[in-house]
């Protein structure tokens, strides 16, 4: 009985902080917040293009001056 009663009162508490106490964003916000991570993604994939780009062709012109070829 002791583990039901346990069980029971996390399972209020986790309903309290989820539909009470919690602030959910207004759409609008969603949006932004959206829109922001999407921006983020899209720069620092462009710096991993960049330097994966940078660190190949160092590589291959190193390659290139230890073979000759």
């Amino acid at each position: 009985m002791r583990f039901i009663s346990k069980v029971r009162q996390f399972w209020q508490e986790v309903v309290t902080e989820v539909w009470i106490k919690a602030v959910w964003p207004t759409p609008k916000e969603l949006a932004q917040s959206t829109l922001v991570v999407c921006m983020s993604i899209a720069i620092l994939s462009l710096c991993v293009f960049f330097f994966d780009f940078s660190m190949h062709e160092l590589v291959r012109a190193i390659t290139h001056l230890v073979t000759g070829k």
